[in-house]
Formats: C-alpha cells, sequence, structure tokens
C-alpha cells in the first residue's frame, strides 16, 4: 500500500491535486481542507498521506494532508453506505474536531450537512463510529502548547465534563473564548454559554 506521496504539486482544484514524482503525475482526490492547506504550494515540493480505493472498475487515489483526517476518512468508509466520495465530502464540510465532536453530540444534523449524505446515513454513521472515535483526540484550544494556558483550558474541561458536560460541547464553547481569562472567569463564562445551550 502507498502510505504518502512526495512531490512537487503541479495541478490543484478543490477536488484534485496533481503530484509530479520523478516526472510521473498521480492524480489523487482530496477535501476542500486538503485543498485550502495546499493552495499557495502549487510547483512548491508537498507531501500527502494516502488510501487507494479500489473497485471491480476502478482504482482511485485519495490524499490528505495529515495523518488524522486519512484515519477519519478509512472510519468514515468502514460505515456501509460511505463510499470514498461521500467520506471526502464529510471531511471538506467538517474539521477532523468538529466531525469526533458530531459524533459524541449524536448530532446527526451537522453531519448531514455534507453533500451526497442523508439525515439517515449520517445518523448511522454516528452509531457505528461512536465507539471507535474517540473525544480524546479533539484538540482543546492552545493545549498543544504545552503552555500553563494549555493546563487551564485542560482543568476546565476536565472540570465541567465532571459536572456532566460533553467533552465536545465544552471545547467547542473554549474556542470561542478568550482563554488567557484567569481559570475561575473562563468556568464561569462557559458554563454561562452551555446554561444558554441548555
Amino acid at each position: 500500500m502507498i502510505h504518502f506521496i512526495h512531490g512537487t504539486l503541479a495541478s490543484l482544484t478543490a477536488e484534485h491535486a496533481v503530484i509530479d514524482c520523478g516526472g510521473v503525475g498521480f492524480k489523487l482526490g482530496i477535501s476542500i481542507a486538503t485543498s485550502s492547506k495546499l493552495s499557495m504550494k502549487n510547483g512548491k515540493d508537498v507531501l500527502l498521506y494516502t488510501y487507494m480505493a479500489v473497485s471491480e472498475d476502478n482504482i482511485s487515489l485519495y490524499g490528505f494532508s495529515d495523518e488524522d483526517e486519512l484515519s477519519l476518512f478509512t472510519r468514515l468508509i468502514s460505515v456501509s453506505g460511505i463510499g470514498p466520495k461521500a467520506g471526502i465530502s464529510i471531511l471538506g464540510t467538517l474539521s477532523p474536531d468538529d466531525l469526533r465532536s458530531a459524533i459524541a453530540n449524536n448530532d446527526a444534523k451537522t453531519i448531514a450537512q455534507a453533500q451526497g449524505v442523508g439525515l439517515k446515513t449520517a445518523q448511522k454513521l454516528i452509531i457505528e463510529l461512536k465507539d471507535k472515535i474517540s473525544l480524546d483526540d479533539i484538540s482543546a484550544p492552545a493545549a498543544s502548547s504545552g503552555s500553563a494556558n494549555g493546563e487551564k483550558i485542560q482543568q476546565v474541561v476536565d472540570t465541567l465534563t465532571l459536572y456532566g458536560f460533553q467533552r465536545g460541547k465544552v471545547i467547542e464553547v473554549l474556542k470561542k473564548l478568550d482563554t488567557s481569562l484567569p481559570l475561575e472567569e473562563l468556568i464561569s463564562q462557559t458554563l454561562r454559554i452551555l446554561g444558554k445551550e441548555i
């Protein structure tokens, strides 16, 4: 299996990227999110993680800007009724964190916003993937820096989860707030917003 392709970005559209590897052009299906990340890299070196879809009458390559997106894609297409095109469409509509949050919160309507994905398919996706996709993989804002600010964010998430709020919802709210606020104020503002949504 081809794990990744590294070469020069020869051409790019919203749906495809062509990467020149030693004079051979590989055409890969991509999500809008990956296309956006590649938009300023025409003629430059790029690396895309790949998935090869093989059917009776077709072999297609799909490319992803990072391994997280690739991992989610492979889980999406493991759901019967979701093929590579629908998987790419979902990843073009929702970021990996938003998708995990939608699954964790049983939010089929958000997933069904993706082109080619109906409400019933979105509900089926949630049922099949809920136990396979962990909310622990959602990136809390600023947590990746390992800073004191990141630790504070983690404290807010852990505290409010302990009181019964859904982790994904807490993280969604925190992304909209000024995370440099004191811990108590950050918890207070997060609670205020969560209270309005109940």
